[in-house]
């Protein structure tokens, strides 16, 4: 829950007044000292409060325990907690993350980013550092399925291999997807719930989410977006058919 209070106490500050209008320039620094507790974070969401449309936020910790902090507290503070998001760093040495909850997160935040959904983004300085083709892998691996539209089963599955789903018998964890006859389940990162798709020849006929635990279909979804598991861009192909 947003405490607009505070974010408006911070506002009528004559210190904040300064601070917001002493910005500084591309590659240009203010030092701001002596925030105890989670004033700093109070800050970030004031300022993001004011620039927000304006301005793009990265707070960058020094380690993930620190970056989670104030992920914790801007989550309280930000009148739009949606539009604070963690990129954290890799596990796993290498461009491909072992840790599916790592890897999905760090898809996740690069795809909301990419939208413009994100205005405040909380790191570290080892996830800054990394080298990542995963920008890449979003611009030609992400897909997004409708309802209706025509597509060969073959090359979606082939498309979902290339992107890193683990082909199952069945679908119980995430960055998997599986194949029955004409009828295809997947679940992807950034799914509330595994999607289930029936083809009707090249048609897209059904598509449904279901439940993971009875996988039964629970619901009628008009689209879908797919994001790649974290694999370098320079697997995936070209743009699916």
């Amino acid at each position: 829950m947003a405490l607009p209070r505070i974010l408006d106490a911070l506002e009528s500050l004559p210190a904040y007044a300064r601070v917001r209008n002493t910005f500084p320039p591309p590659d240009g620094r203010l030092t701001i000292a002596g925030l105890p507790g989670s004033s700093d974070a109070a800050l970030a969401a004031t300022l993001v409060r004011g620039e927000g449309e304006r301005r793009f936020f990265v707070v960058v910790a020094e380690t993930l325990p620190d970056a989670e902090r104030w992920l914790a507290d801007l989550a309280s503070l930000a009148e739009d907690a949606d539009g604070v998001a963690l990129y954290p760093p890799r596990e796993g040495f290498g461009e491909v993350e072992p840790h599916l909850e790592v890897a999905g997160e760090r898809v996740e935040t690069l795809e909301q980013v990419a939208r413009g959904r994100v205005r405040l983004l909380v790191t570290t300085a080892r996830a800054v550092l990394e080298r990542t083709r995963l920008p890449s892998a979003l611009r030609t691996g992400r897909l997004e399925i409708r309802h209706g539209e025509q597509r060969r089963l073959e090359a979606l599955t082939s498309h979902l291999e290339t992107i890193g789903f683990e082909r199952v018998s069945l679908v119980d964890d995430v960055a998997q997807f599986s194949v029955r006859g004409g009828i295809v389940d997947i679940y992807g990162f950034g799914m509330a719930s595994p999607v289930r798709l029936e083809f009707w020849g090249d048609e897209i006929t059904s598509l449904r989410q279901f439940d993971i635990l009875t996988q039964r279909s629970t619901r009628d979804v008009e689209h879908v977006i797919i994001l790649p598991v974290d694999t370098p861009a320079s697997d995936v192909d070209a743009v699916l058919e």
